[in-house]
């Protein structure tokens, strides 16, 4: 069974921000937000303080999200760049 994934408006907003200049970076991003839905806990993302709040490496992005195992749904709280 799979997961909704819900993104907050603030970490949209982030994400809106840097396609101008990474179209292709934030591509990936996606596609690695998108396979949540199949897999919340993936091997190249960790727990960040309590196991349901973790974090996501997708290329230079740092997703963090959090996990609601009762209603089956991936919240994407903050996205972050590296330099």
């Amino acid at each position: 069974m799979s997961y909704q994934v819900n993104w907050e408006i603030r970490a949209l907003d982030l994400t809106a921000g840097f396609l101008r200049d990474d179209p292709t970076g934030i591509a990936a991003l996606w596609e690695s937000v998108s396979r949540l839905a199949d897999e919340p806990r993936p091997p190249e993302s960790f727990a960040y303080g309590s196991p349901d709040l973790r974090r996501l490496r997708a290329g230079r992005y740092r997703v963090f999200y959090t996990i609601g195992e009762e209603q089956r749904v991936v919240q994407i709280d903050h996205v972050a760049r590296l330099p």
